[in-house]
């Protein structure tokens, strides 16, 4: 060890340099017009998806005999708790995390309205045991034997996208060479964790969306042309600013309904 050396004036240095880098972040990044509006942006996604979901929930006790049998209406409160875990999560810098539990409400949604759809007019336990026995566990093939909203070739494009976004996201799953090289690059760029960049924040906002997009789109499905279309009209379209008007598939869902 060097001569007079002492650990405690390097250690108080290194907090010094820390805090100091730490304050220029905030000032410099946290606190600019970019960052704020993708913080804003997270936060409209967010309660327009939960706000939306509350809405079925609600409008779907006028048919309580028919939609207390539905996984797709039971897992509504289940995906609200996730999406405000993923914005808080994401506001304080944890990106990796809300992508696993993405994955995990894609796998979900696809499996529930697969299962109220080949189980309809089932009771609630068979569809369990048609959960347990009949869908394939960590696996989204079965997307496949889902007949969408959609017509062809728009179908199998739904099919595709899910697919995609699931196998992308299993590289926050399980180790993987794609999010080792994230990590390295950010570590490189000083992006670690508290240091985040806009561009970071910008793009798991995006990958958010496009999967609240697509979740969406298999929960009115569940819920039913006639009933969601009831939601849109008297809730969605005269609301010009709702965020999902811009998304892919509910808008293409929306244009089915009419």
């Amino acid at each position: 060890m060097e001569e007079n050396f002492s650990l405690e004036e390097w250690a108080a240095s290194v907090r010094d340099a820390m805090a100091d880098k730490l304050s220029r972040h905030h000032a410099e990044v946290f606190e600019s017009k970019s960052y704020q509006d993708e913080i804003k942006y997270l936060k409209k996604i967010t309660l327009h998806f939960a706000e939306t979901l509350r809405s079925i929930s609600i409008y779907s006790t006028r048919a309580r005999h028919i939609y207390d049998n539905f996984l797709t209406i039971h897992v509504i409160d289940e995906l609200n708790e996730s999406a405000l875990g993923i914005l808080t999560l994401v506001e304080n810098g944890i990106h990796n995390i809300p992508k696993r539990e993405l994955r995990y409400l894609i796998e979900l949604i696809t499996k529930y309205v697969i299962i109220d759809y080949e189980k309809m007019g089932a009771g609630l336990e068979d569809k369990l045991d048609h959960l347990r026995n009949g869908i394939p566990n960590s696996s989204i093939e079965v997307i496949d034997r889902y007949s969408t909203p959609f017509p062809p070739p728009e179908q199998q494009q739904f099919r595709d996208e899910v697919k995609d976004f699931f196998y992308k996201a299993c590289a926050y799953v399980h180790p993987s060479r794609k999010q080792l090289d994230e990590q390295l690059k950010n570590r490189q760029n000083g992006n670690t964790i508290g240091f985040e960049s806009t561009a970071m924040l910008t793009a798991v906002n995006k990958l958010i969306f496009r999967a609240y997009d697509m979740i969406l789109v298999m929960i009115f499905h569940g819920f039913g042309p006639s009933m969601s279309k009831d939601v849109f009209e008297v809730l969605l379209d005269e609301d010009k600013k709702w965020a999902f008007h811009k998304g892919k598939y509910v808008r293409a869902f929306r244009k089915q309904l009419n």
